[in-house]
């Protein structure tokens, strides 16, 4: 840290005392003698430099925190002169609370302060809080040493995973780990029928009430236990509205990243295959499907390295790659960019159920104004309209993101219709 330097209020005292002494003396006003003698007797009393030698350390983290979750940003100061205090000051940024806001003050004890200030990230990301100062006083706050800057925090901030409590299951189930009802039977623990018991049966299985009346021995069929592989699709093309943080209005991206964060958790909470394709962002595509809570831990750490509007365009047939019939895809698009449309039609048409979910933000189809921007916005407006409409003519429900239960009734509808034949391009 710097040497001791005088503050402003040191030098304001020595300066006005001494020349109001010196002027009082000078007139014989004994008044502005009297009011001169604090302000030198202090300034005598502080005069000398304080010869400690503060040292302020700051520990160096890097925490994994969720949105809205409030951690402590820690300091210390050693080596203060008796009576001395020192000041934490930890600079506010975009998205990010500091409280206190203003600083804070503590007082030396042992011949040393320790301050913490707290920070609670508003949105979701990768970030380091930097530029942090801490300054030391001696007792009577007329020597400074500092202000000097520390290391700040390095932050993972997840999104938000809100409790997603869907009744529907997804549809087309394929392995046998999860908990999806299949269309075939076998071990699991949905009741199918009661059928005669036949090679290979086993004993547990036996239903006595049937194979007493019946005077044959009987078994209790069921449904096999399977999961279902999600696919997880993310339209990184364009940031569309303004982002607050988590406790204010919410941009298509913030839209997108925790409705994927939670629809994962969901998923993988009940024993599905789930993974997760960004397009159009810089350093981050695709997250292989896989099951269990190390797999929401690499999908949370991928929806951190998204960059809203930073990405640029990707060829719509990069949709279908890896993703065969069966799977259900979930599109998170504002559907601005025409190519999440024409992604949406390929994967419609190799058999894959798609669900698109609409997350332009509440409000911005209704902008009104004269100037030439808001005229193409109420032109693409207008474009947008028609798509949706051809993508329901084609079967493929566009939903609004509002929450929980949002694809219930989507999902249950995709169930009944998983029966029905269906014509598929290959």
């Amino acid at each position: 840290m710097p040497e001791w330097r005088p503050t402003y209020a040191h030098l304001r005292a020595v300066v006005v005392g001494l020349a109001t002494l010196v002027v009082g003396l000078a007139a014989g006003r004994a008044d502005a003698v009297v009011l001169a003698a604090p302000l030198v007797l202090v300034a005598l009393a502080s005069a000398r430099r304080p010869t400690s030698v503060p040292t302020a350390t700051a520990e160096q983290r890097s925490l994994t925190v969720n949105e809205g979750e409030e951690v402590t940003w820690e300091a210390t100061v050693t080596g203060l002169p008796p009576g001395g205090s020192a000041t934490f000051v930890h600079p506010g940024q975009r998205l990010l609370e500091v409280e206190p806001a203003e600083g804070l003050l503590c007082d030396e004890r042992d011949g040393s302060a320790v301050g913490q200030v707290a920070l609670r990230p508003l949105r979701w990301g990768r970030r380091r809080l930097g530029d942090p100062t801490v300054a030391a006083y001696d007792g009577w706050y007329s020597w400074r040493h500092g202000p000097v800057p520390l290391a700040g925090l390095r932050l993972t901030v997840l999104p938000v995973t809100a409790p997603y409590n869907a009744a529907a299951p997804a549809p087309h189930p394929r392995g046998l780990v999860g908990m999806e009802r299949a269309a075939r039977p076998g071990e699991g623990t949905e009741f199918n029928k009661v059928r005669p018991f036949g090679p290979g049966d086993r004993l547990r299985r036996i239903h006595w009430p049937v194979s007493a009346r019946t005077g044959r021995l009987h078994v209790t069929a069921t449904y096999s236990d399977e999961d279902a592989h999600v696919a997880v699709l993310i339209d990184a093309v364009n940031d569309v509205g303004e982002s607050t943080g988590i406790d204010g209005t919410r941009s298509s991206m913030d839209l997108a990243v925790r409705a994927a964060a939670v629809l994962s958790e969901h998923f993988l909470h009940r024993g599905d295959r789930v993974g997760v394709r960004v397009f159009g962002a810089w350093g981050v595509s695709l997250v292989p499907a896989s099951s269990g809570l190390l797999q929401l831990r690499r999908i949370l750490d991928t929806l951190c390295l998204i960059e809203p509007g930073t990405a640029r365009g990707e060829d719509a047939l990069a949709a279908r790659q890896g993703l065969g019939a069966g799977t259900l895809a979930l599109m998170l698009s504002p559907l601005i960019d025409p190519a999440a449309t024409q992604q949406v039609a390929i994967l419609n048409r190799a058999g894959i159920d798609v669900v698109v979910i609409d997350t332009l933000p509440p409000g911005m189809e209704d902008e009104t104004g004269t100037t030439a921007a808001a005229l193409a916005w109420r032109i693409r407006m207008l474009q947008r309209r028609v798509e949706t409409t051809r993508l329901a003519s084609l079967g493929i429900p566009v939903v609004p993101w509002s929450g929980a239960h949002s694809l219930d009734q989507v999902l249950r509808d995709l169930g009944r219709r998983r029966a029905t034949p269906r014509l598929v391009v290959r």
